[in-house]
């Protein structure tokens, strides 16, 4: 039951009169709370800007989901990501130190590799996932909609009471 709603709403999110950067905004901040691994001070931030940017709310939580997932099969090489950067790169040495010995920062968990390696992993992913998926969507909405429209599926989708109420006060 879980996946059709989960189906349903990413329907309704690609249907939607929502922007294609709003929606990707979104795709690409929940990237990012989706690589972090644990609860960490950089993951409220996230959050924080979830809700305070213009972008989709519903996007960004479909979007930790899915990286969620990505995120443990790229541990092992967020981990060696990671462990070059906090132990086989000397010059980072003297800077991690001091950030360690900060009184917030050590908070962020810098200093396991895994989270180390899945943070810059994100970083690097942002401006990527954020521009694919905004062609994704434009491509979608523009090459796909009509034809998916047409699915026996998306049919019985609508005839739930929940899309005739959410399509009833759309307008």
């Amino acid at each position: 039951m879980l996946w059709i709603k989960f189906v349903k709403s990413l329907i309704k999110l690609l249907h939607s009169e929502i922007s294609p950067g709003e929606i990707a905004g979104g795709v690409a901040l929940g990237a990012m709370i989706g690589l972090t691994p644990v609860f960490t001070i950089q993951k409220i931030v996230l959050f924080l800007l979830v809700l305070i940017l213009k972008v989709n709310i519903g996007a960004a939580l479909f979007s930790v989901a899915i990286f969620a997932l990505a995120g443990l099969l790229l541990d092992p090489l967020a981990h060696q990501l990671g462990y070059l950067l906090l132990v086989k790169f000397q010059p980072l040495t003297s800077a991690w130190t001091a950030m360690y010995n900060m009184p917030i920062v050590p908070f962020t968990r810098f200093y396991n590799t895994v989270v180390l390696g899945n943070f810059v992993l994100s970083l690097i992913l942002l401006v990527p996932v954020f521009l694919l998926s905004k062609k994704l969507i434009i491509k979608y909405r523009r090459d796909y909609r009509q034809h998916v429209e047409k699915w026996k599926v998306v049919k019985l989708l609508k005839l739930t009471s929940i899309y005739s109420i959410y399509d009833k006060y759309k307008e």
